[in-house]
């Protein structure tokens, strides 16, 4: 994903944190302790854990340079269940550090610092979840998949585009959040869509210009229990939108799956949306 620098742990259910950083305010985190490195450490207190591979490391800036995206094989549903609870907890807890607060949007959960106010700015964005698809592939439990948002040693504001690129909408009078009530838990398992920005990438911008590039979208509807990826070549491009001729449906998220599955679909078929709904696939 990115050259890390090293920043304080947090290490789960520790109660003594580490240092405070040192870097200084023009090439820091946001918060001065890391939801990257406490993942880190979150995943290598097991071997189901430390078993797993990092998917979905992103072509083209901002992703590639402040995403950071892993799945495993958990060892049964109650497991992974306890590993979900326990890493919500732990999200929390970076963010209770940084003096930041959660807020749901429809993109899923941020942590933020000075929340509702214009001078809010997003510290990291963070989900984990569990599919029990391929269950040939992973016998024993589902896979659980974390995913992760955070500045590494950019500049505040171009930390903040960033994070608007990748599905943060900053504060204004008329955002809406999730409310409350309709998450039970600290993090958003579902989130209602996977990119709401307006803001464009380096990604976004090259698909507009290539005709002809084979890209995917992923879409989940909230009463389908995983949702479906659907790939084709870029057909046309007018005012921000993407027409694409979809030749493929494929069961789940592809960017996180650990198989491609096929499902049924038409010969041909065109879906058109925004540029950043679409992304780069082989």
């Amino acid at each position: 994903m990115r050259p890390m620098p090293m920043k304080p742990v947090l290490i789960f259910l520790v109660t003594t944190l580490a240092g405070c950083s040192t870097m200084s305010d023009t090439a820091r985190k946001t918060g001065e302790y890391s939801i990257y490195d406490s993942t880190q450490s979150f995943i290598a207190l097991t071997d189901t854990r430390r078993n797993g591979a990092v998917v979905d490391k992103g072509l083209f800036y901002p992703k590639n340079t402040y995403s950071f995206s892993y799945r495993y094989c958990s060892s049964g549903e109650a497991s992974a269940a306890k590993d979900i609870a326990e890493y919500q907890t732990l999200a929390k807890r970076v963010c209770d550090v940084n003096n930041g607060q959660l807020i749901h949007q429809d993109t899923g959960t941020w942590c933020v610092a000075r929340p509702n106010t214009h001078d809010e700015r997003p510290i990291f964005y963070a989900r984990i979840s569990s599919t029990e698809l391929w269950a040939d592939l992973c016998l024993d439990g589902p896979f659980v998949t974390l995913k992760l948002i955070e500045n590494t040693t950019a500049p505040t504001q171009e930390w903040y585009e960033s994070a608007q690129v990748l599905g943060y909408e900053p504060y204004s009078a008329v955002r809406l959040l999730v409310p409350r009530t309709e998450v039970a838990t600290p993090l958003q398992q579902t989130p209602r869509v996977m990119n709401a920005s307006h803001a464009s990438g380096e990604e976004s911008q090259y698909i507009s210009s290539n005709v002809g590039t084979t890209v995917c979208l992923y879409s989940q509807q909230p009463s389908e229990l995983s949702g479906f990826t659907y790939r084709g070549q870029v057909y046309s491009v007018k005012d921000g939108m993407i027409k694409v001729l979809v030749q493929q449906k494929l069961k789940g998220d592809i960017r996180s799956a650990p198989a491609m599955e096929n499902v049924p679909w038409y010969d041909k078929a065109y879906i058109t949306a925004s540029a950043n709904s679409w992304f780069v696939c082989t």
